[in-house]
This record gives structure tokens, sequence and C-alpha cells, in this order.
């Protein structure tokens, strides 16, 4: 029987599919401790959820002007080393976060360590996003884009379990030393990437960049509100489970997995939707499957209702990455795919630096009207899906210009 479902992912480069499996391993040690450190500030050393929010707006700050540098400096001296520098110095770094909570150092060491954390991460991830559209032809972006999702997510149906586990067993200070090394492998896979030839000379005569037409600031708008949108999961909805609705780390643990596994269940299908859709349908239903899911957390905030919710967001966002980085991809100049990924994860970065502020800020105003507190999300996200559709219709509207690239 034919199943032409799987040919994109066949089609790809090697390559694409060595880095999917670096993020996948990436993940899985990065969220085996990492994915709670929000409650640990909160619960631990006796943080509040707002100022929790501002720690966490000020380290993505730093990660999204870290974003916005890699990119172009890949440009420059290549994809792989800028990657292997970016994964190798986590390790160090996540080795010293393990040292300073098991020492109870004090919050400010703690924060500093998570910020050099953040910041470093930020070389990893549009670079390796960059790496992925320099090798893979326009019309395979959107399965190789939808293929680091899967690797992703397999790390995170892995990383928060394992670390859920592991804290029955070990002080959460201890989860760091097992993520460590599992970060320096993904450094050593990622040193086998060969980055394709150069298409032009390192240096280039200075020229005034054109400005930027009206649908790529829309476009670069809107990845900074699907930045605050995204962050949910990573920030308030930990705090939420914990906190707010009063179930433990397995429990979180086990709905961050059925998010992981519907990722892999549904990014083929969804490849197959956005391909037939087309990325601006994909951006706006993305969007909206959102609002659905965030709705659904606060109608429903028992372990049932939250997993059913769950897998409402996870199709939303299986849907709106792949279609958002391959119109960021679509809108780039070829010749400097670093800077254009850079710059869209510096607004996505952005946005994500206020997610546990808004999200907190959310939680403690609303204790214990959880409907309301999700609801001001959900307008959010709102926002975000009327966004992506302006988006769309001033593109349809503007002929595309070779010049117009983020």
């Amino acid at each position: 029987m034919p199943t032409p479902a799987p040919t994109p992912y066949r089609a790809l480069d090697r390559r694409i599919w060595l880095l999917a499996g670096a993020r996948a391993v990436n993940t899985a040690g990065l969220s085996l401790a990492m994915a709670f450190m929000a409650i640990y500030l909160v619960t631990e050393r006796g943080l509040s959820g707002t100022v929790t929010g501002v720690l966490y707006a000020g380290a993505n700050l730093l990660q999204a002007v870290s974003q916005g540098l890699a990119g172009d400096v890949s440009d420059r001296i290549g994809r792989r080393v800028t990657m292997v520098a970016a994964l190798a110095g986590r390790a160090v770094l996540v080795t010293a976060l393990g040292i300073a909570v098991t020492a109870n150092a004090a919050v400010w060491v703690v924060v500093a360590l998570l910020y050099a954390s953040w910041i470093v991460r930020g070389w990893f991830e549009p670079v390796a996003y960059a790496a992925v559209a320099d090798v893979a032809p326009p019309d395979q972006r959107v399965a190789a884009i939808g293929l680091q999702k899967i690797g992703v997510n397999l790390g995170w149906a892995v990383g928060p379990a394992a670390g859920g586990f592991l804290l029955r067993w070990f002080d959460y200070g201890a989860v760091f030393f097992f993520a460590a090394p599992i970060i320096a492998a993904a450094a050593a896979a990622v040193a086998c990437y060969r980055d394709p030839p150069r298409r032009t000379p390192a240096r280039r005569a200075r020229v005034r960049p054109p400005a930027l037409p009206l649908r790529v600031w829309l476009f670069l708008a809107c990845a900074l509100v699907s930045g605050l949108v995204h962050g949910q999961l990573f920030s308030t909805f930990s705090l939420y489970v914990k906190a707010g609705v009063g179930l433990g780390e397995d429990a979180l643990g086990a709905l961050w997995t059925i998010n992981a596994v519907c990722v892999l269940a549904l990014q083929l299908p969804a490849v197959a939707a956005v391909r037939r859709a087309g990325t601006r349908v994909a951006l706006v239903a993305g969007a909206v499957l959102y609002v659905a899911a965030f709705v659904g957390f606060g109608v429903a905030p028992g372990f049932a209702g939250l997993a059913a919710s769950m897998i409402v967001l996870t199709a939303g966002e299986v849907v709106l990455e792949p279609a958002q980085q391959a119109m960021a991809a679509r809108l780039a100049d070829p010749e400097r795919m670093g800077r254009a990924m850079g710059l869209l994860g510096f607004m996505r970065m952005f946005g994500l630096a206020f997610a546990l502020l808004v999200g907190g800020a959310a939680f403690d105003a609303f204790p214990d009207r959880p409907l309301a507190m999700w609801s001001v999300l959900a307008a959010i996200a709102a926002a975000l899906a009327a966004g992506y559709a302006a988006f769309g219709a001033v593109t349809r509207r503007q002929a595309r210009p070779p010049e117009a690239h983020p």
C-alpha cells in the first residue's frame, strides 16, 4: 500500500536528521532540570510568581539579544562552530547551576548562572534553524522544520518525565549533574555537521539595507506575540499546575510528556496540512488553537481537563511553529539566512521574556478564578490570530520584492 506522507522526510538531507537528533538529546538534558526551575524559585526560595516572572523576563531579554547577534555571527564564522560552542558552554553552566542549587547559594548566584545559561542558549537556536534552511530547498522546509520540532519534543517526552522521577530520589541540585553530560553529548553530535559551501565571499561591500516592507514588520510583530503566547506552556503552566491546581511534579511531567508524544503523533499530518493549506492559513489556524487550549485550561483545571486541552495546544504548536519558520526562510535573503533567523529568534524571545511576567501577574490577580486567568492569556492568543490574518491580507496585496527580508 503506498505511503506518500513520509516522502518529504525521506528526501531530507542527512544533516537535517543529524540536527534533529542533536535537538532531541539537548532538549532531554536541558528539560531534565530546567523544566522545574520556576517551581524551585517559587516553592523553595520563596519568590512570588510576579518576581519570578521579572527574573525570567530579564533572562529571556538577554537571550533575545544573544539570538539577534548569533545568527549574524554564524553567517561570518559558520554554523557548526557557533552551535558547538553554544552547547558546550551550556553544559558547563548547567553543571555550575547544579553546584549552586546543591550548595543553597544565594538567589542572585542562581539567577546569574541562569542568565548566563540563557545567553548561551541564544547562540544555538537561530543558528540551528539557519543551518536547516541552508540545506533544505524551499519545498522541503516545512518538513525539515517539522522534523526539528519532532526532535525537540522527543526530548520533552523524556526530559521532564525523567526529571520528575529523579526528584523522587534526589535533591533538585543533583538533577543538573545528570543533565550536563547529556547536553555535552549533543555538542559532540553537532560537531559532525558540515557547513555547506558559502555562496558569497565572507567580505561584502557595505550597502545600506533596504527598508523593510509592511508585511515583514507585521510578521515580526506577530513573532513577538507568538513568543509571549507559546511561553505560557513552559512557565505559567508549570506554576499553575503546581501552585494553582495542586498537582505534583510527576503529574506536571506527565502533562509535558502528553505534549511531546502528541507532537510526534501530529507533526506528520500537520506538515501535510500546512503544505495543502499554505503557511499563511496555517499561521492563523495555529493561533486559534492556542485560544481554545487556554480557555480549556481554565474551564477544566483537573488532570483530565488539562490533558485534553494540552492535546489541543499541541495541535496549534505543530501547525504554527513550522509555518512560522518556513515563512521566515521565505522572506529571508538566502545569503544572510543566519541574520534572518536571528532576527526572528530575537522577536520570539523578546515576547517569551514577558511570558511568565504576564502569566505570573494573571496568576496572582486571579488565584481562585482559573477561567479568568486563562481568558486573559487567550485574549493575547486571539490578538495573534488577528495579526497573522492581517499579515496574510497584506501579503496577498503586495508584490514580493526580492530585497524584502528580515
